[in-house]
């Protein structure tokens, strides 16, 4: 966790409360009644009422607190609705002890953080002492209430003087970014899960010296290099066998992200499409698939672009191959936001990976709006696609659905705040119908 410089700028500069406005505006009138009646005993209490508060502001502006503040998160990520503990230190560098206090931590208003509460009293700075009586730790929980990156801090240090007629406020520290996930639906299992399938074979896994889980053992056939005999297995079949590489692979699925800003869509439909790309997207990884999204709109996902175990050597395509690739996949969708301007070739590159596949893999589109050109485009891959799903949104034109539904694609319908896994047994039940009518 690193640690954030020590310096400190005002929030709100120095200003009279209102003990401090009300004592200096009553000192203004007495020195005006000491310079209209002549009366020095007035023009003393004049003085002192209207210089007390202009002391205290200059009091609060000299004696700042020195603080040094780390923050961080318990879990570092969390999904919508989710609530994480926000730990913060504060050390007291200065070699005085801190004045009284109050503090909050400042955040937009997608994480609720409790209000102010007071700030402990913290004893003058102890060189080479760790969480001594200087360093005071900060808990609270916050609740995350809308997706994205979002940055929590600086620590808000408020003070007054002794007497209440001055007031300021300080920003300590360095704020740090809060990463907030879409909301992830457990999906069953059903005809849409297609894990058992073989999916595409993407390399053949060569070693010199393999180990002895990544080999299969079979019978000698003329022509084999004794080199490769596997004595063991041969001793326990009693008759020769050799060894043979294992072909390794891992099915493949694709998910089209409509990420353009539609006429019709909301924001809250566009939410819930990301949910619906989350939960698919994860969904699909926990069953072992690689599993590879394309955007409509200027890419914001990172994924691994062309990695060599996806079969998308060379492709610019945001690849979440398996192991950890759920994580990686929900940070990316934390950040992604609607676009006005949309990339022409999104199609195209999908049908190029999936020419690349070399057989029908599954395919997701997650869809708001589109063009009667890209509908027709999309329409065309379906034989290049098993299943092939659209979820398409309430706000859509009904021409989306009825050329993608004419090109044999499964249409699915969503509305804002529709639960991924309703979706989910819609297009499980769909797919059940075209199951029995043998489509």
């Amino acid at each position: 966790m690193a640690r954030h410089p020590r310096s400190s700028s005002p929030v709100r500069k120095p200003r009279p409360t209102l003990r401090g406005g009300a004592l200096f505006a009553v000192g203004v009138v007495a020195l005006a009644a000491s310079a209209y009646f002549g009366r020095t005993d007035v023009l003393f209490v004049g003085l002192f009422l209207t210089i007390l508060p202009l002391a205290a502001m200059i009091s609060v502006t000299v004696d700042r607190p020195r603080l040094t503040v780390t923050r961080s998160f318990h879990p570092d990520v969390v999904a919508v609705g989710e609530t994480a503990t926000v730990v913060t230190t504060a050390r007291n560098e200065s070699p005085r002890p801190s004045p009284a206090a109050r503090w909050r931590e400042f955040a937009t208003p997608a994480v609720g953080v409790q209000p102010s509460a007071p700030f402990p009293r913290l004893g003058a700075h102890q060189a080479n002492v760790s969480h001594g009586r200087d360093t005071i730790v900060l808990r609270q929980d916050v609740r995350a209430l809308r997706r994205g990156a979002h940055p929590v801090g600086p620590l808000i240090v408020s003070r007054t003087d002794p007497f209440g007629l001055a007031y300021a406020e300080y920003a300590l520290g360095q704020p740090r970014q809060f990463v907030v996930t879409p909301r992830v639906s457990a999906l069953s299992k059903g005809d849409l899960d297609v894990a058992r399938s073989e999916g595409t074979e993407h390399e053949l896994l060569r070693h010199s010296i393999p180990s002895a889980d990544e080999l299969i053992a079979r019978e000698y056939r003329p022509g084999d290099p004794l080199r490769r005999v596997h004595w063991r297995a041969t001793a326990r079949h009693d008759k020769l066998m050799v060894r043979q590489e294992e072909r390794r692979s891992n099915p493949e699925a694709w998910i089209l992200f409509d990420t353009r800003t539609a006429p019709a869509g909301t924001e809250a439909e566009f939410e819930t499409l990301v949910d619906l790309v989350a939960s698919v997207g994860v969904h699909l990884l926990d069953e072992s698939f690689v599993v590879s999204v394309v955007e409509s709109g200027p890419r914001q996902l990172s994924g691994r672009s062309g990695a060599g175990r996806t079969g998308t050597l060379g492709s610019a395509t945001p690849t979440y191959d398996v192991g950890g690739a759920d994580r990686m996949l929900l940070a990316d969708l934390a950040a992604v936001e609607r676009d006005d301007e949309g990339r022409d070739e999104s199609v195209a590159e999908l049908a190029a990976g999936l020419r690349r596949s070399g057989r029908a893999v599954p395919v997701f589109a997650m869809i708001i709006g589109g063009s009667i050109d890209e509908l027709g485009a999309l329409g065309a891959l379906r034989s290049m696609c098993d299943p092939a799903v659209a979820f398409i949104a309430a706000s859509a034109p009904p021409v989306v659905a009825e050329v993608l539904t004419d090109s044999g694609w499964l249409c699915v319908p969503f509305t804002a705040g529709d639960d991924p896994a309703e979706c989910w047994q819609r297009a499980l039940r769909g797919q059940r119908v075209v199951v029995q009518h043998g489509e």
